[in-house]
């Protein structure tokens, strides 16, 4: 991968004489003479001079040759590195995920990864989706994990599962007495009109379950109070453990929230509640062999852990 002046000049420095050096590369005396001659010429001052029938570095030829040691060493560790990348020994995964996701991929994901890769970095960016999808549209990001309704012609999609936006409320909430049991419905089931009067936990704007929430509410009439106001999801539903409200959230793994277990989902007898949580990725962006099986190991954990687990 390096240039051939920078062989040919380090075997005349090695072998001392031309002919030696000829031999050991392969080549006649007279071209290798010619060569050192256009690359005297090309640098602008002698490399060698002959002392006693050797040929022996002049001052610049000497840091010539230190400077070609380095540039080689440089070029192996390259391609060392290229192989090991190759091989997936080496490299870097760029994960985007909304904060809500975070648990489940830093305490689930990431260490089964990291047991099949330890030398590939892992760079965690937690953000909302909207940034986040501007990030891997900006190649900032290599993948991300995100809810969606609709498809982008830039991105490539890897369905993990099937959710719906739901209602989180405190174990104690009469809502769930007055819920019922629906065919197609993950949990029981509430209509929006039951909501009416209710204490809310309202993320700020910007959030894409804020609009979500507007939406439903405006769209339904509802008429409720504000009972606070939370800048992460996570602390929505820390205050919906906490029996300050009620929340709408995507269908996230309760179990990495504090307070999980004072907390139940209610499926909305509503539509546009639906979505598909993935993962994207840039198209047309190599994907290394680590990036497809972490992939694999996202898609297949969150299966596992997400197993039953909706319907107890």
């Amino acid at each position: 991968m390096y240039d051939r002046e920078y062989e040919y000049v380090l075997a005349i420095s090695q072998a001392g004489t031309l002919s030696k050096a000829a031999i050991q590369l392969g080549v006649s005396q007279p071209a290798l003479s010619r060569f050192l001659q256009r690359e005297e010429a090309a640098v602008g001052t002698k490399l060698f001079q002959k002392i006693d029938a050797r040929m022996v570095l002049t001052y610049a030829g000497e840091y010539y040759v230190e400077n070609v040691k380095q540039i080689l060493a440089l070029q192996n560790q390259m391609l060392t590195t290229i192989q090991d990348i190759a091989r997936a020994d080496k490299g870097r995964v760029r994960i985007g995920v909304p904060s809500i996701r975070r648990p489940y991929t830093i305490f689930s994901v990431i260490p089964k990864f990291k047991q099949l890769y330890p030398s590939v970095d892992i760079v965690l960016n937690e953000n909302g989706s909207n940034t986040l999808e501007e990030m891997l549209e900006n190649l900032s990001l290599d993948i991300i994990a995100v809810n969606t309704t609709r498809s982008k012609d830039e991105f490539v999609f890897e369905k993990i599962a099937d959710e719906e936006y739901v209602l989180a409320v405190h174990s104690s909430s009469p809502l769930l007495q007055e819920a019922t049991k629906k065919k197609d419905f993950k949990y029981p089931v509430i209509t929006m009109q039951q909501l009416e009067g209710q204490s809310m936990v309202i993320l700020d704007a910007g959030h894409r379950i804020r609009q979500f929430t507007d939406s439903i509410l405006e769209d339904n009439r509802i008429r409720y109070t504000v009972s606070m106001q939370a800048r992460t999801l996570d602390s929505a539903l820390e205050a919906v453990a906490s029996n300050l409200g009620c929340t709408f959230t995507p269908e996230v793994l309760l179990a990495y929230i504090r307070g999980s277990k004072n907390i139940r989902y209610l499926s909305l007898d509503a539509p546009n509640t639906r979505y598909e949580f993935g993962l994207f990725t840039r198209k047309g962006a190599y994907l290394p062999p680590s990036m497809k099986d972490f992939i694999q190991i996202f898609k297949e954990n969150y299966q596992k852990e997400t197993q039953g687990y909706y319907h107890e």
